[in-house]
């Protein structure tokens, strides 16, 4: 075969398969667009269906719109109407009430005077009394004096044993270890103090022994101040023994202690069987 004859033959075959090739393309083209004409209708289809929700939806809120309203309407005029009622109501009651208290002071009145006018009218013929009463006499309340329950508070204590003249120092605290009587337990026998229970006048008294031309003096303290304080000075071979006595306000809480002074101590204070250094005090009630 020439050339001339191939050439032919190659042109012939290139262009059957171009052919081919071009209607392949074709054909899926539009198989493309047919599923997309597809598509398009179900979402054309879906829109529809939302669409027609939504109408519904919209419908039925409006419904409900009106309901709230109407009812709220209706509530609002109930509300309306009741409390004209009570209003009414409460302003017929209030005139009944005062007309019953105006009825009621009428008639009180009537009886007091009936009442007064009958006592004075059997006074008069009696021949005892003549007295002239109001007309409008007022009650007289009896009260009765009120009873308050009082507390006793009242202790007294010794000491057990003689303080040494070594002992007996400037402002040092006679304790009074053996207690006789601690009501309201005021009186604390460790510290030989006195803590007052309960504010008001107390009666206090304390009594110390020495002798043999010894010298010392004690103090009634409340806290830190002297309210009483007495002195004893014996004969030589002599025995004595000093009290003082005092009527105090105190207030709850109050110290109240025998010290010996700074002014004078200088000898033993004695308490032994013949004879007993002590202190006491009780609540004047």
């Amino acid at each position: 075969m020439t050339p001339f004859g191939l050439f032919g033959v190659w042109v012939l075959v290139f262009g059957i398969v171009q052919s081919k090739i071009s209607l392949a393309d074709r054909l899926l083209s539009d198989v493309d667009v047919k599923n997309l004409l597809q598509r398009l209708a179900v979402l054309e289809e879906s829109l529809k269906v939302e669409k027609e929700r939504n109408d519904k939806l919209e419908k039925t809120v409006n419904v409900l719109a009106t309901n709230f309203e109407q009812t709220k309407r209706m509530f609002e005029e109930k509300c309306t109407g009741h409390l004209g009622g009570l209003h009414a109501h409460k302003d017929e009651g209030i005139k009944l009430d005062l007309s019953d208290v105006s009825e009621n002071i009428a008639m009180n009145a009537h009886r007091r005077k009936t009442r007064i006018s009958k006592k004075n009218h059997s006074v008069e013929e009696s021949g005892i009394l003549k007295r002239e009463y109001p007309s409008n006499p007022e009650k007289r309340l009896l009260v009765q004096p009120s009873q308050t329950t009082t507390t006793t508070v009242a202790f007294y204590a010794q000491r057990s044993s003689n303080i040494p003249a070594s002992e007996v120092t400037s402002n040092l605290v006679l304790v009074f270890d053996v207690v006789k009587t601690n009501a309201g337990n005021g009186y604390h026998p460790s510290s030989g103090v006195f803590i007052v229970p309960e504010s008001g006048m107390y009666v206090f008294s304390w009594s110390f022994m020495t002798g043999d031309n010894l010298d010392d003096s004690t103090q009634l303290m409340v806290n830190s101040n002297e309210e009483g304080i007495i002195h004893i000075h014996p004969a030589a071979g002599g025995w004595i023994t000093g009290t003082g006595v005092a009527v105090l306000h105190v207030n709850k809480g109050d110290d109240v202690y025998v010290r010996i002074s700074s002014l004078s101590h200088y000898g033993e204070v004695f308490s032994q069987a013949n004879g007993r250094s002590s202190f006491t005090g009780w609540k004047l009630n």
